[in-house]
């Protein structure tokens, strides 16, 4: 279960920092959220798909367009503070009253 927690960490560190394609980090995402049941996981997919949603945004003429930057980088603070939070072996109502602060 710690493995999982360590591993979940450094994905989501991975997809703050961009440096993982977005199938891949869902295909990772999916396959340790069947082996880790925890509640965390559902915060971490609600921000992730949150993050990963900036990058299809369209205008009404159906261009895409570009992620807005305030968005990447609140979605990048949630996703490494989701990720401090599991290395470290924080609570729910902890991750979740920090999550609130940012």
């Amino acid at each position: 279960m710690v493995e999982d927690r360590i591993k979940l960490a450094a994905l989501l560190r991975r997809a703050a920092a961009h440096t993982i394609p977005e199938d891949e980090f869902w295909t990772e995402f999916n396959a340790l959220s069947e082996r880790f049941k925890e509640p965390v996981v559902e915060v971490a997919l609600e921000s992730a798909t949150h993050y990963w949603g900036n990058f299809h945004k369209r205008s009404i003429f159906l261009f895409r367009l570009k992620p807005n930057r305030g968005q990447l980088e609140q979605g990048r603070n949630e996703l490494n503070l989701i990720a401090d939070g599991l290395e470290a072996g924080w609570e729910l109502p902890e991750l979740e009253e920090k999550l609130k602060a940012i």
